[in-house]
């Protein structure tokens, strides 16, 4: 089993890129980037570094007429951007650990020159709970997938990190979050999410093993049962 384990995640380690979006395929990678525009060709948002406690962080600026709004979003390790077709919306996804995570969501809304920063991060890691053991408690990856109605729902993801401290590590859920007032509409296990949603799916997404869905002691970590193994009664 251990085996398996370590086999799997240096299969996905080895296929995923690098420029690859990791949870979106709608979404606009920051690497390289210097602006990210909206669909209606006017609206931006410009990306630029504030340095804090020694490390770099990422920071959005919108500039609406004459005034110009700066947000801090951590260190945007693989931060991924993504604007609503009405363009009132955007969508950011980043890490302040590592490129496995953990990430986390922000949403922007804009009203005329207004800008309102939204973390729906703990809101969906509520609802997503702690549904496998793990060897500690460990939050969920977050990530915008796609926008559903213009601004109003976002289709967002919940993914235990993918590395052997939880259970069935790398499977993910599937939500349609309301903005408004964060609560949920719909859900989606993996399997129904891969099959309705797959082309807009980035490559950790993509990858998430299935079998642990159809049979999830497949992908259990030994250790984190070796006390339930111990009390079992010897054939």
């Amino acid at each position: 089993m251990v085996k398996m384990t370590i086999l799997c995640m240096l299969l996905l380690a080895a296929t995923v890129d690098a420029s690859e979006n990791s949870f979106s395929k709608d979404a606009v990678l920051t690497l390289g980037k210097d602006r990210v525009t909206a669909p209606n060709g006017q609206t931006s948002v410009v990306l630029g570094s504030v340095l804090k406690r020694g490390e770099s962080h990422l920071l959005l600026t919108f500039n609406l007429g004459e005034k110009s709004s700066r947000f801090d979003v951590g260190r945007g390790i693989d931060a991924e951007l993504l604007w609503s077709a009405d363009s009132k919306a955007l969508a950011v996804t980043t890490s302040n650990g590592s490129s496995n995570g953990v990430f986390n969501l922000f949403i922007f809304q804009i009203y005329g020159a207004t800008v309102k920063k939204i973390d729906v991060t703990l809101a969906v890691r509520k609802v997503f709970g702690h549904p496998v053991a793990c060897a500690y408690p460990e939050p969920p990856n977050v990530a915008a997938i796609a926008w559903v109605q213009s601004s109003a729902q976002l289709m967002v993801a919940a993914q235990i990190l993918n590395h052997s401290v939880c259970d069935s590590f790398g499977t993910f859920k599937l939500y349609e979050l309301n903005v408004s007032d964060l609560t949920v509409d719909k859900t989606y296990d993996q399997l129904e999410a891969k099959r309705l949603f797959g082309p807009k799916l980035g490559v950790f997404l993509q990858h998430a093993r299935d079998v642990c869905v159809t049979d999830p002691k497949a992908c259990e970590v030994p250790s984190n049962h070796k006390a339930a193994q111990a009390v079992q009664p010897t054939p």
